[in-house]
């Protein structure tokens, strides 16, 4: 069920990283550079209240480190950067979780292949290759 919702968090991230490279690409069209908008100034595009009151809870008893020292720098980079880097690492968290067959045990690179079984040890005399 984690990895489950790991991925579909990385894949959404992946998607909107999408999304911010073609609005990016589609704002850049006329000029000679390419040029990427903060994901502060997207946010500002799409919906301002919620950016606005997300601020003013943050602030309403003075100054706040998760403003100024976590969510400013966020919002000053790229949306490109900052979604594709949430997706690399969802995903990333995904792939390193162990796997979980139907009985509910893991399931072990190593020794077993897809669908939980075994591997045939070639080394081992009993092992008759001719009869698969």
């Amino acid at each position: 069920m984690r990895r489950w919702l790991l991925r579909f968090f990385g894949f959404s991230s992946l998607a909107a990283t999408v999304l911010c490279a073609l609005i990016d690409f589609i704002a850049s069209s006329d000029r000679v550079e390419m040029v990427f908008q903060p994901l502060g100034a997207l946010w500002l595009d799409v919906h301002n209240r919620s950016l606005q009151s997300l601020h003013t809870a943050l602030t309403s008893d003075g100054p706040s480190w998760i403003w100024s020292g976590l969510l400013l720098p966020i919002l000053s980079q790229p949306g490109i950067v900052v979604f594709g880097c949430l997706a690399l690492l969802f995903l990333a968290l995904a792939w390193m979780m162990p796997r979980h067959n139907r009985r509910g045990e893991f399931d072990d690179h190593a020794s077993h292949g897809r669908g939980g079984r075994e591997r045939p040890d070639y080394d081992d005399p009993r092992y008759d290759r001719r009869r698969h």
